[in-house]
């Protein structure tokens, strides 16, 4: 039992962990949140998002989804960026459909 009790605690601190590293405070990154809005602020903070993550289409070479650095299952995604110091962060989005916003789910 206590075992169990120390494995939960350092999943919680090491999410927390994560949340601090993003930029702005945790209260600012939210599920549901607009990915659009928070890809702004990760770009205003020098964050890097990934382009050779996601999928390109063949002929124009412009990414497959509304984001390069964005791959999408038929439901959810996973956007990958870099931090200042080059560390890499996946954040996991809700696919938007047609003109509907990609919605963040969780920063990993």
């Amino acid at each position: 039992m206590k075992t169990n009790r120390r494995n939960v605690a350092a999943l919680v601190g090491g999410l927390v962990l994560v949340l601090a590293a993003l930029p702005g405070s945790a209260q600012d990154i939210h599920s549901g949140q607009s990915y659009r809005e928070l890809r702004e602020t990760l770009l205003a903070h020098g964050w890097k998002p990934d382009a050779n993550y996601g999928l390109k289409m063949i002929n124009s070479g412009r990414p497959l989804y509304r984001f390069p650095e964005v791959l999408c299952g038929p439901q959810l995604c996973k956007a990958k960026w870099r931090d200042h110091s080059g560390a890499e962060h996946a954040i996991m989005i809700q696919r938007g459909y047609n003109d509907e916003e990609y919605r963040v789910l969780s920063q990993q």
